[in-house]
């Protein structure tokens, strides 16, 4: 049993082991630029999940929205995605970049929040201390 359990195993692992390669498109997009469109589609992503209405009021469709901004078209998206995704470890490198830029726009934008509401409480402050003078 324990011998037809390990050849099962081998078997799967050998399988799984072998790497499809794809084929590199003709209208492939530059690595940066799909790192970009990704780093778009993330950001589409997240307005889409926090403030759906905003697109919709704005009339915007993420994807004719990249399509337009990178002039691509879909297949190319679509086949150079593909042809990217093929080596992982390339592919997580690329989404390691984009969440680095994530996080520090984040880091910006939660400064740019603290600042402003730092100014309201004073205004806030002030105004009652003004009134209170008053």
């Amino acid at each position: 049993m324990k011998k037809l359990l390990f050849f099962i195993s081998s078997l799967i692992i050998v399988s799984c082991s072998n790497k499809v390669e794809v084929k590199k498109p003709e209208k492939l997009i530059e690595k940066e630029t799909m790192e970009n469109i990704l780093y778009d589609l993330a950001l589409l992503q997240a307005l889409k999940g926090h403030s759906p209405q905003s697109l919709a009021k704005n009339e915007i469709n993420a994807k004719t929205y990249i399509y337009q901004k990178y002039k691509i078209d879909s297949l190319q998206f679509v086949e150079s995605n593909r042809y990217y995704s093929a080596d992982v470890q390339n592919y997580m490198q690329m989404f390691d970049k984009v969440i680095k830029r994530l996080d520090t726009e984040k880091k910006a934008a939660n400064e740019v929040v603290k600042k402003e509401t730092a100014a309201k409480q004073k205004r806030r402050k002030d105004s009652i201390a003004k009134a209170s003078k008053n």
